[in-house]
C-alpha cells in the first residue's frame, strides 16, 4: 500500500551552521545513554501515538521504528541517538541514521515531550541530528515526515531544508525495506 502525503526534507551538510546552541542547566543534550533506554523509547513511542497526523499509519509504524531503536542501542559503540534531558528526565530525543545511503536520515525526527514544545527544543535538536551525520559523513541530508506534521510545518524548513512530496510504501513486510523508520 503507497501512502502519499509526506515529505522529504533535504540539507546540505555543507551549508548547516555550526554548533553554537546554548542551553541552560537544567538542560542539557548529548548522545543517550545506554540506561536510557526505556525512557528514550517511551517518549519516542508516546510521541507518534499522541499526534494525530500519525493515526493512520501508527500501527505499521511503531513497531518499524522500534526496531530500528532496539538495533541503535544493541551494538557496543556510540548510540546515534541525541536528547535532551531535563536533570535525569529525558524530555526529547532524535534517533538518526548515519548511513550516507540512507533514505531517511532523521529516523525519528526531533521528538519532544508535550510539555516541552515550542521552547526551541525541536529546533535544536534538529540542528545537533544533522550537524551528527554530517559529521559521519552524509554530504546530503534526508528527513522523511507527513507534510501535516508539526515537524514539516514548523521545525524540518529550518536550517535551509528544501521539501519535495514523496511516496512511502507501507506495504513493505521488511523494517530492511523500510525508509529508516520516519522523521516526526
Amino acid at each position: 500500500m503507497n501512502s502519499v502525503g509526506w515529505l522529504r526534507f533535504i540539507w546540505k551538510a555543507k551549508l548547516l551552521p555550526e554548533t553554537s546552541y546554548v542551553i541552560e542547566e537544567p538542560y542539557s543534550i548529548r548522545r543517550a545513554a545506554r540506561s536510557e533506554k526505556s525512557q528514550v523509547w517511551a517518549l519516542i513511542k508516546s510521541c507518534f501515538a499522541q499526534d494525530a497526523c500519525w493515526n493512520d499509519v501508527a500501527a505499521t509504524l511503531i513497531p518499524r521504528l522500534h526496531h530500528g531503536f532496539e538495533e541503535k542501542f544493541a551494538h557496543h559503540r556510540d548510540i546515534d541517538c541525541l536528547v535532551i534531558t531535563n536533570g535525569n528526565r529525558v524530555i526529547a530525543a532524535s534517533l538518526v541514521n548515519i548511513e550516507v545511503e540512507a533514505e531517511n536520515h532523521l529516523s525519528s525526527g526531533p521528538c519532544i515531550s508535550s510539555e516541552y514544545r515550542n521552547r526551541g527544543f525541536g529546533s535544536l535538536l534538529l540542528k545537533e541530528s544533522l550537524l551528527l551525520a554530517a559529521k559521519a559523513g552524509c554530504p546530503i541530508i534526508h528527513g522523511v515526515t507527513r507534510a501535516t506534521s508539526p515537524a514539516a510545518k514548523f521545525v524540518y524548513p529550518k536550517y535551509q531544508g528544501k521539501p519535495s512530496p514523496y511516496t512511502v510504501d507501507l506495504g513493505q513486510p521488511t523494517v530492511g525495506q523500510w525508509p529508516s523508520a520516519l522523521g516526526r
